[in-house]
């Protein structure tokens, strides 16, 4: 099927209006949405048919989006932010009180980075508020690295595609940790930041509680 391809100003429109839209980030293609808005939220769940029990991770462009996300900032995540960020790891942060329980799945917790993609940094920017960003494909299916490669199916329930460069690089996901002590982090899930490169850069990585 024909992709309805966006430029950067129609997808920050249609991001304004609540739509739903595919876009390029540095690993994979995301499908996403204005995050401060909850029924977007319930539809990017509904495009990709994925339980609503399982929270989205958002992206902001930069750390001045970092407040819309989180109001509880620290000295670790701020250290994390200078040597990781712009990049592929993602922090666990107490949810905003602007960011609905529907995307953090009633944890109160959510998972957030900046971004080092040019076209994703763009969108938050212009757009003005954090995006979801979780892979766009229907849920239990590969991500994919070229907007011609997205799901026909998902498509069909979108407003559409900003099919820009660069492409994503595919490779690892981002790295997902929380902060468990002062110099401390676990890994939530591994990905493109290694526990060797948090390690160098000072913190400790502990083993996750099971069940956490």
């Amino acid at each position: 099927m024909a992709i309805s391809t966006f430029s950067i100003s129609e997808a920050v429109a249609a991001l304004k209006q609540g739509e739903v839209i595919c876009y390029p980030t540095e690993t994979f293609y995301a499908v996403g949405c204005n995050a401060l808005d909850p029924l977007a939220v319930e539809s990017v769940y509904k495009v990709k048919k994925r339980s609503d029990s399982m929270p989205l991770p958002v992206l902001i462009g930069s750390m001045e989006q970092l407040p819309l996300v989180t109001e509880v900032t620290s000295e670790i995540v701020q250290a994390l932010a200078n040597r990781f960020w712009p990049g592929s790891l993602s922090i666990l942060v107490t949810a905003s009180d602007r960011i609905s329980p529907v995307l953090t799945g009633e944890t109160g917790r959510v998972a957030v980075r900046v971004t080092p993609h040019p076209v994703a940094q763009q969108l938050c920017l212009e757009a003005g508020v954090p995006l979801v960003s979780t892979s766009a494909n229907l849920s239990g299916r590969p991500a994919v690295i070229a907007a011609s490669e997205i799901d026909p199916e998902l498509l069909e329930n979108v407003a559409g595609v900003v099919n820009l460069e660069p492409a994503p690089a595919g490779g690892l996901p981002s790295t997902l940790i929380e902060i468990v002590g002062p110099r401390a982090v676990s890994i939530v899930r591994n990905g493109a930041v290694s526990g060797i490169e948090l390690r160098t850069s000072g913190l400790a990585v502990v083993p996750r509680v099971a069940g956490a």
